[in-house]
């Protein structure tokens, strides 16, 4: 399995439950979570959530058309469900027991976070599980308006959960927040280090010339600015993994960064040449770090998410 369609339910025209939290708001979160995630470990994942549909069947008839544009392994519905107060728990559903393993592996992975385990249900009334030409399961992943599933959720540990049923990765255990690499004078590319590790030298005189920094980690939405020696400053925009920040073969030198992150606490420093270490700073796309018209290089930068 390495082709994904996965959706969040309903839509703003369409609501779905809505309680203690909104149904319609969480489910895209940890849709977009579950796609970020499951991206970032190499799958193939299309979003088919509507967000056009004016009532309840152009909805479903919008979002399983979404579905059948693309030749998938397993179409994911996401929901969360509703009871007056007195259920709790998750439950996937399913249309056959063709997808048995997958969704029970992911009711035992969502109940490990302290959920009730409601089981696997088979149910042949759902217009998406009849007519997606894939198989499809929906899952409900607790209640919003129980008091006992609100203390518990998160959509980052749940959307983490779905992926652990989807894929046996446990992306909780030992996971890198965030990962970079630098391109040094006479040295060249770095490998990568994570978390507050030191990219670059220190006391050697050598400029630090570009930086990559991989935003898959932690699915993290960043962009960056820098003022590169005999170039001035360049906007990069929204960054990923790919993004080369600085010049490489040119021997221009880094000499000032501004970093911004939305969805993350990050803070960073850099090493400046004749002055050392700056202190950590967040990144807020306003504050930078290093000189523009002196003349240094940078020569060192740490990054971590705190």
């Amino acid at each position: 399995m390495k082709i994904l369609n996965i959706h969040g339910g309903h839509n703003l025209k369409v609501p779905g439950a809505n309680k203690l939290f909104n149904e319609v708001t969480e489910d895209r979160k940890v849709k977009d979570l579950v796609i970020g995630k499951m991206k970032s470990l190499g799958y193939t994942v299309y979003d088919c959530t509507d967000d056009s549909g004016k009532t309840q069947n152009e909805n479903l008839k919008n979002i399983v058309s979404k579905c059948n544009d693309n030749t998938v392994d397993l179409d994911i519905s996401i929901h969360f469900n509703a009871s007056n107060g007195q259920g709790h728990g998750v439950e996937v559903l399913q249309y056959s027991d063709k997808t048995q393993a997958i969704a029970q592996n992911i009711c035992n992975a969502i109940a490990q976070l302290g959920f009730k385990n409601r089981g696997v249900k088979e149910r042949k009334d759902l217009y998406v599980l009849k007519k997606t030409k894939a198989p499809a399961i929906l899952i409900e992943c607790c209640f919003c308006d129980s008091e006992i599933d609100a203390s518990l959720y998160n959509a980052n540990k749940m959307a983490s959960a779905i992926v652990k049923g989807l894929t046996g990765v446990d992306l909780t255990v030992n996971k890198t927040k965030i990962a970079y690499a630098g391109h040094i004078q006479d040295i060249g590319w770095t490998a990568p280090v994570t978390d507050g590790a030191t990219c670059g030298t220190v006391g050697e005189n050598r400029r630090l010339e570009a930086i990559q920094i991989d935003t898959r980690h932690s699915n993290l939405d960043m962009s960056a600015k820098a003022h590169i020696a005999n170039v001035g400053w360049k906007d990069y925009g929204k960054i990923n993994n790919n993004t080369v920040i600085g010049t490489v073969g040119q021997s221009n030198a880094l000499e000032c960064l501004c970093l911004n992150c939305t969805n993350a606490n990050i803070v960073y420093r850099v090493h400046q040449a004749n002055i050392g270490w700056s202190s950590w700073t967040k990144a807020d796309g306003i504050s930078t770090l290093g000189s523009v018209g002196q003349s240094l290089q940078l020569e060192a930068i740490e990054i971590k998410v705190i």
